[in-house]
């Protein structure tokens, strides 16, 4: 005998994910952040001078090969100011994501609002002429680079690198039929760095050709277009692995 009650409510969730756009999924939302990635480090290490706001692996090198030639400290005071930036960021969102509000992904409007402050100081700040321009910009870029990183690590999905190339390179490469695998997720792999490489390709002609602001815009515009997949798509958070 049919029953007269009514169908149940999708679960929120599931009517978010209904709602979303196709072409706005969640994974091509993660490689337009492997774009911007590539457009902020572009602009930074070409326009900012040789620093990097999202690839920590870059700063520490250059503070070392600075520090051990006999360097004086202002002459990688930028990259030391990034890497605490970055650090800074970071712990902010693995404090955000570990709250009560972590599930919302509220550290990805977080970084959006500071991607805007970054396009905004572009354009106003005397960034050739003052140090104190040049740094302001690169501490806002960093700072929103860490959070970026810290969210991806809760939010992000295997072998769908936003920045670290190296290792995915090497997983790309290393599980080929080439060396005797299978060709595991090569597609994820191979659009990941793809992307990340398109982005910084795009980020140095527009550096070189416009202005720093250019990139920035592109980036945020990326951003922008990836924020409703990163935000809507929201699955059960992963249970606390054993200490």
């Amino acid at each position: 005998m049919p029953s007269d009650r009514p169908a149940s409510p999708p679960a929120p969730d599931a009517a978010r994910r209904l709602r979303l756009p196709p072409f706005l999924t969640h994974i091509r939302s993660l490689y337009m952040i492997s774009g911007v990635c590539g457009l902020v480090d572009a602009v930074c290490f070409l326009s900012l001078g040789e620093v990097f706001a999202e690839m920590m692996t870059g700063n520490l090198l250059l503070i070392a090969f600075y520090a051990g030639t006999g360097h004086p400290p202002e002459a990688y005071a930028a990259n030391a100011m990034a890497v605490a930036a970055f650090v800074f960021g970071a712990v902010i969102a693995g404090r955000i994501v570990r709250g009560r509000l972590g599930h919302t992904r509220l550290g990805f409007f977080i970084e959006w609002g500071f991607l805007n402050l970054a396009v905004v100081f572009s354009l106003m700040l005397p960034l050739e002429a003052s140090e104190l321009a040049r740094f302001t910009l690169i501490c806002t870029l960093a700072f929103a680079m860490g959070m970026q990183n810290a969210l991806i690590r809760r939010h992000g999905v295997p072998d769908l690198a936003t920045n670290v190339m190296t290792l995915t390179l090497t997983a790309l490469v290393a599980d080929s039929t080439l060396a005797g695998g299978e060709n595991e997720r090569w597609r994820r792999r191979s659009a990941s760095i793809a992307v990340f490489v398109a982005g910084a390709l795009l980020g140095a002609l527009l550096t070189t050709r416009v202005a720093p602001w250019a990139p920035l815009l592109a980036a945020l515009a990326l951003f922008t277009l990836a924020l409703p997949g990163l935000t809507r798509h929201v699955p059960a958070p992963p249970a606390a692995s054993p200490a």
